[in-house]
């Protein structure tokens, strides 16, 4: 009886390992980004709507309402942009998934989507940075010695928010 017992507790670790492994496999690599782990509502906001990183520098920096104003346009045509390419990206990844479901999927398939995947991520990289040295352009000097820390602090180790505890050296 104890032999029986066991076997059964053995098959219901079993189980619950795949379905974990599943759940990592389908959060990994099929399920569509999840922004506000990444990229979610700014820590000081309602929470409305999620912040792209443009919008929550400039709340870090704590522009004034003629600063606002100045870089509406900016912000406006940023977000078009990103939003067009966030929907670029999808039909990338779903093509890719698409491949993957396959029995047999075709590396002569996948490399051209992973060469436009990476391509459109790079192109999303310049245009942040095109849109922070807009940005910049606006600021005051004690706003640009501010924004400099903060970029520093975003693309060494990664977007935490501001508030954000610093990261422990490895």
């Amino acid at each position: 009886m104890s032999s029986r017992l066991t076997q059964f507790a053995l098959a219901l670790s079993l189980l619950l390992n795949c379905f974990v492994l599943a759940g990592f496999v389908y959060r990994s690599w099929i399920a569509p980004p999840h922004w506000h782990g990444r990229m979610g509502a700014h820590p000081g906001s309602s929470g409305a709507r999620p912040v792209s990183p443009i919008e929550a520098l400039s709340q870090d920096l704590e522009l004034d309402n003629a600063q606002k104003e100045g870089l509406k346009g900016l912000f406006e045509q940023y977000r078009t942009a990103r939003r067009d390419r966030f929907r670029e990206i999808q039909k990338v990844r779903e093509a890719m998934s698409a491949e993957l479901q396959k029995p047999e999927f075709d590396m002569t398939k996948m490399e051209p989507l992973v060469e436009q995947m990476a391509r459109l991520r790079a192109e999303q990289q310049k245009d942040n940075l095109r849109a922070v040295s807009e940005l910049a352009s606006h600021l005051r000097p004690e706003q640009r010695e501010e924004m400099h820390t903060i970029l520093a602090e975003r693309y060494g180790g990664g977007w935490r928010g501001r508030r954000g505890p610093p990261r422990p050296p490895e």
